[in-house]
């Protein structure tokens, strides 16, 4: 049954993948179309399925001021953060995971798994990933030291693809959600307004300015 609902999704999002590109204009390349004040290049592009798709569910909280930044590399020795919300409750620090079928894993463990069931009968595919949740807390530090702002709440965001099943995860930090695509809007939506109003609308625009600053390009990485 579970086999069977992972694959109904799994076409569902093909589908919704191959709608939202056929139906981008021809002169759009990445989000610099969408948004005026962007370059005609952004710091990702539509290939990255979840944040490419995680920035489309949330583009309703741009109606109340939020602003997100891409590819930020905030520390040269790391990988660059996939994508950063800044929003009235907070700064939102996202870290999305490219993996598949059943995922288990503990806030502590060095590695969680992926297992993939190969039909009936035969043994599961199990694949490790690094600890997604260690990742995404770097990261908020890393933010966190940046920003320097003690009074501004930073918290972490990890997406997985709808396609995956989130099957035993415990993670106990309460400034950390683990979702699938589908649940990120409800759960954004959800702590959002739990928390209210942490930070005022300039200054979010001070630091997107900010942070805007360190954004790499696909040109960049590919000049380097």
């Amino acid at each position: 049954m579970l086999e069977t609902i992972a694959t109904v999704l799994l076409v569902i999002n093909i589908l919704i993948i191959l709608f939202a590109i056929l139906s981008e204009p021809t002169n759009k390349k990445g989000y610099g179309a969408m948004r005026p004040d962007r370059p005609a290049t952004l710091a990702y592009d539509v290939n990255d399925f979840c944040a490419y798709y995680s920035h489309l569910v949330l583009r309703p909280f741009e109606e109340g001021g939020a602003r997100f930044i891409f590819n930020c590399q905030l520390d040269e020795d790391s990988e660059p953060i996939d994508m950063i919300m800044l929003a009235k409750s907070g700064v939102y620090v996202f870290e999305h995971v490219q993996a598949t079928g059943w995922i288990t894993g503990m806030e502590n463990n060095e590695k969680w798994t992926e297992r993939i069931q190969m039909g009936y009968g035969r043994k599961p595919q199990e694949e490790k990933f690094p600890n997604p949740v260690r990742i995404a807390e770097d990261n908020v530090h890393t933010v966190r030291k940046f920003l320097a702002l003690d009074d501004v709440l930073v918290r972490s965001v990890i997406v997985f693809p709808d396609f995956c099943l989130l099957n035993n995860i415990k993670v106990f930090n309460p400034n950390t959600r683990i979702v699938t695509l589908n649940q990120l809007l409800p759960a954004m939506v959800t702590l959002n307004n739990k928390t209210g109003i942490n930070i005022t609308q300039r200054d979010i625009n001070l630091i997107y300015d900010r942070l805007a600053e360190y954004e790499v390009y696909p040109d960049d990485e590919t000049n380097e």
